[in-house]
């Protein structure tokens, strides 16, 4: 009996050694939202649940500021990606797969069902350059967008958008919005008053 008790003793623990899971050299770490923890480390990011189990390995497209680390909210987390040194920005679920494709230039994360963003517009073709080539002017405009990627309110735009200064991380847009409650948007108009928007 006892030998039976102390090879019951010895499987469990083997099982237990070998299911858990041991995540080294961390640099960073966030806080849990909705059930995930931003880790990270080599200056990538991913995400572990209450278990400490990696759920979403590291990856170096998982946006991050020096202020705020990587979250899902909504069950969804920003992610970027670099084209011609300009930043874009779209989601990813929580199974590390993109729901909203890298196309804005300025995004948040989602609170409500809801994000703000900004999106790039090629406008027209305006002349052309000493070299033959077509000069295009482009805009911007600052949208609340849905989980699903639908335009739920235009906010703001066009505005002009130079893209050799966005190329040079100059003159990036700033997003002139924030919610002061679920369907309710304050925005910051161009003569510094307030406007105050309901999304239905």
């Amino acid at each position: 009996m006892r030998a039976l008790t102390l090879m019951l003793v010895f499987l469990f623990c083997s099982v237990d050694s070998t299911s858990a899971q041991q995540l080294e050299n961390i640099e960073k770490i966030g806080d849990f939202h909705e059930g995930l923890m931003a880790v990270s480390k080599n200056n990538s990011w991913g995400f572990i649940d209450s278990n400490g189990t990696l759920v979403i390995d590291f990856r170096k497209d998982i946006a991050a500021t020096p202020e705020q680390s990587p979250i899902f909210s909504n069950g969804l987390c920003l992610i970027k990606e670099e084209r011609e040194n300009i930043f874009y920005y779209g989601y990813i679920n929580t199974k590390g797969e993109t729901l909203i494709p890298t196309e804005y230039i300025v995004a948040t994360a989602f609170e409500h069902g809801f994000a703000r963003v900004i999106k790039p517009y090629k406008t027209e073709v305006i002349g052309t350059n000493v070299l033959g080539k077509n000069i295009v002017s482009y805009s911007y405009h600052e949208l609340i967008i849905t989980t699903t990627n639908k335009m739920a309110m235009h906010i703001r735009g066009p505005h002009n958008l130079l893209y050799y200064k966005l190329k040079s991380q100059q003159d990036i847009p700033v997003i002139h919005s924030k919610f002061i409650s679920s369907h309710l948007i304050l925005v910051r108009e161009d003569n510094d008053k307030f406007s105050i928007l309901k999304i239905e």
